[in-house]
């Protein structure tokens, strides 16, 4: 895996006509899952670098991509993979394979982020295998968020932590010792926070089916927010002990930040077969909590570099994690800033304008 900063050479090519970058999906934030807003900040952060990205957004993200691939000199491209689970996704990934392969005789670079070691569903599982070895072939250079990555280092593979959706002032500083009297200075009365949008593969119902029946999380104060579908929801009710609070809707910033301030620690429960890694993840340092997460990823990779989360294998050592660390619960806030600021949204988009002035890959 090799480091953008130490390649990065060389002019863009054609001094003044501008170099047009196309970001796929072209959607708008409303129409990504779970209200992602990760396409939006990544073509915003591309903009600030002079750089061509077109500012307008479809609702028909595919046939967009196939008008204007070709008129760009660089494509970006996220969870394409996923096409096969798509409406005439079947269609749409055979066009694909082709299309890949005309970028690349017709010289435009192809960048791929890969956000996920596979689909979260099982669905159409070796279609979209076949899309992912295709964009391994023809990718000039694939963007990883963790360094957890299982496909072959061939020279084009870079990695950056995830960018975080806050700035810096969006840290909660925690409260030195000593300048506020106890009763004045804000208890953690939450032990573990769940948050973020509430989908399957985040692995919440399975958790909630061990913590039934583990005597030591039964005597916790679990609390769950996010915004869920009404079947999914459904079973999670089912599955919630009364120390359990689920709450089913979008949760404002303020209201968050009001969470993060009354919480001890942060708890991922993703499936450990399919993420690799999260944008709630980078978002959850605005807490300035210790985070509890499985052992694969990026959780293992900010554990390793940062010391911001503790690890675990199985759901059954979740407990004893709240337990021995029952005070260790703060972070750092001068590493979590800067963290914040090392790997912001305008430093990824400097990152991509980086990828446009390495020389290009002859086509195959």
């Amino acid at each position: 895996m090799i480091s953008l900063t130490s390649k990065a050479q060389g002019k863009l090519q054609g001094s003044s006509k501008p170099y047009r970058v196309y970001v796929y999906p072209n959607v708008g934030r409303q129409l990504m899952g779970s209200n992602n807003p990760y396409v939006q900040h990544l073509k915003e952060a591309i903009g600030l670098h002079e750089l061509d990205i077109d500012e307008a957004t479809t609702d028909k993200a595919f046939p967009d991509f196939l008008k204007k691939g070709l008129r760009a000199d660089m494509v970006v491209l996220n969870w394409l993979e996923n096409l096969p689970l798509r409406r005439m996704g079947v269609l749409q990934s055979l066009i694909v394979l082709f299309y890949l392969r005309l970028l690349r005789l017709r010289g435009t670079r192809i960048v791929w982020i890969k956000h996920n070691k596979g689909t979260h569903s099982r669905k159409w599982f070796g279609l979209s295998k076949m899309i992912q070895r295709a964009l391994i072939r023809s990718a000039d250079h694939i963007v990883t968020h963790s360094m957890d990555i299982d496909i072959p280092d061939t020279g084009k593979l870079h990695y950056l932590p995830h960018p975080s959706n806050i700035g810096p002032e969006a840290i909660i500083r925690p409260e030195p010792a000593g300048q506020a009297e106890p009763a004045e200075r804000t208890q953690p009365v939450i032990d573990l926070l769940i948050w973020g949008s509430l989908m399957p593969y985040k692995g919440v119902l399975e958790f909630l089916r061990h913590a039934a029946g583990d005597k030591q999380l039964s005597q916790l104060n679990i609390h769950v927010a996010g915004k869920s579908s009404d079947e999914y929801w459904q079973q999670l009710q089912q599955h919630a002990g009364p120390n359990i609070t689920l709450v089913n809707r979008f949760i404002s910033d303020d209201e968050l930040a009001q969470l993060f301030r009354r919480t001890r620690f942060i708890l991922f429960t993703y499936n450990k077969r399919s993420v690799m890694s999260s944008g709630v993840l980078a978002d959850s340092l605005a807490a300035c909590r210790k985070i509890i997460a499985p052992h694969v990823g990026a959780f293992a990779d900010m554990a390793q570099q940062y010391s911001f989360v503790y690890l675990y294998d199985d759901f059954s050592e979740i407990a004893a994690l709240c337990r021995d660390h029952y005070d260790d619960y703060l972070l750092d806030y001068d590493k979590v800033r800067d963290f914040v600021v090392s790997n912001s949204w305008y430093n990824m988009g400097g990152k991509i304008k980086e990828l446009t002035l390495l020389e290009p890959r002859p086509a195959n």
